[in-house]
This record gives structure tokens, sequence and C-alpha cells, in this order.
């Protein structure tokens, strides 16, 4: 996927601002807009160019692409948030409940969660290519092309998981420093995961910009 030359491409001092500007905007409401629809419109230049990062010269649409990117997530996980919903309420009613009501967050937060965000990746993908909400929601369309390149992608989801959950500790730095490095921190695991499943997505029958195989060279010396 070429990760390594990515890596190198968005330290360079001439991107770095640009990501680190969504970076810190990532848990803040509203203002995350920005920052997903800045992923979105970097994933739809990697297919088209293979390299790069997008601009903020664009920021109404950027916005605009994110509230509706956030609406996709939001249906993917519609299931674990109404199942930590109820599990939260059932915590505050007495202690009987609360048994249960840990168990069903639990469940949601290590179960259904990772299941239901299994299939985001190539979601996100497709939207960022096609900018239809609809097709972004097309299940098996997405699991089809899934099964194309199940153990790379199984592999990207996997380290994607454990470089967020590995961001999220630096919240445990006291005052605004911890949150600020862990937004950062965050948002680039989710920049490298946008890059490497758009790769992946272009290897597949899904993609609009898929690339051609190499063909033999059959030329007579």
């Amino acid at each position: 996927m070429d990760l390594i030359p990515f890596i190198r491409f968005t330290i360079n001092s001439r991107y770095i601002a640009r990501w680190i500007y969504g970076g810190l905007a990532l848990f803040i409401p509203v203002l995350n807009f920005f920052s997903i629809g800045f992923l979105s419109r970097t994933s739809r230049l990697i297919l088209v160019g293979g390299m790069g990062i997008a601009t903020w010269q664009e920021k109404y649409e950027t916005w605009i692409e994110g509230l509706k990117l956030l609406f996709v997530f939001i249906l993917y996980n519609a299931i674990p948030f109404f199942m930590f919903s109820c599990g939260f309420f059932l915590t505050t009613l007495n202690s009987f409940t609360a048994f249960f009501g840990h168990l069903m967050i639990k469940g949601a937060i290590f179960v259904i969660f990772p299941i239901c965000s299994f299939f985001l990746p190539f979601a996100f993908t497709i939207f960022a290519e096609r900018t239809d909400f609809r097709d972004a929601l097309e299940f098996e369309q997405i699991l089809r092309g899934i099964r194309e390149v199940l153990v790379e992608y199984i592999i990207g989801y996997a380290a994607t998981i454990v470089a967020i959950y590995i961001a999220l500790l630096f919240m445990h730095i006291p005052y605004l420093i911890g949150f600020l490095i862990s937004s950062v921190l965050t948002y680039y695991a989710l920049l490298l995961s946008a890059f490497y499943f758009t790769g992946l997505y272009r290897r597949t029958s899904l993609s609009m910009q898929r690339i051609p195989e190499e063909e033999p060279d059959t030329e007579e010396p």
C-alpha cells in the first residue's frame, strides 16, 4: 500500500499543518465535520492521483461532506449506540438492573461496535469516491468487496483499532495537553487508515478507479 512513502509525505513540512488542523478539531462537536470531510476529500484525491492530501480551500463543501459522513457512521452503528443507551439507562435504576446494564454497555463497546464498524472503511471510501449517501449503505456490495481482499482488510482494521486505542491513552496526560496530543494522533491514525483502505478499495471490483492489471510483456526481442 506504499504506507511508508505516504508517512514520509504527510510529515513533510509543506503538508503536516493540513492534517494537524483536522486533528485539533476532531473531538470538538460541529468543528469535527471539517476533520471528517477532509479525510473524505483526501481519500478521493488518493483514488485519482495515488498519493496526496486535500487542502482547506473549500471549507463549506468540506464541512457538508463531513456532516453527511457522520450520518453514515451513525447508521452503521445504530445498534451499538442503542445498546449503550439502554445499558446506561439500566445502570441508573437499581443494583439489579445495573448488573445487566453494565453487561450491555460492555457488549456494545467491545463486541457489537467493532462488528458493525468493520464495514465502515469501505463505506467511507465508496462515499468519498461517489459522494452518494445511498451507495455507502449498500451492505451487500461492500461485503462482496471486502471478501476480495479479506486478509489485508482484517489486518488493516485490527491495526487501525490498536493505533486509535494507543492514541486515546494519551488522554490520561493531565490538562489540555493530553487532549490535544490524543486528538492529533487519533486523526493521524485515521488518515493512515484512509490511505490504506483507499488503496485496498482500488483493487476490488467496487472501485470506479480500479488499478488495471499489468499485462505480460509479449514483445519479441
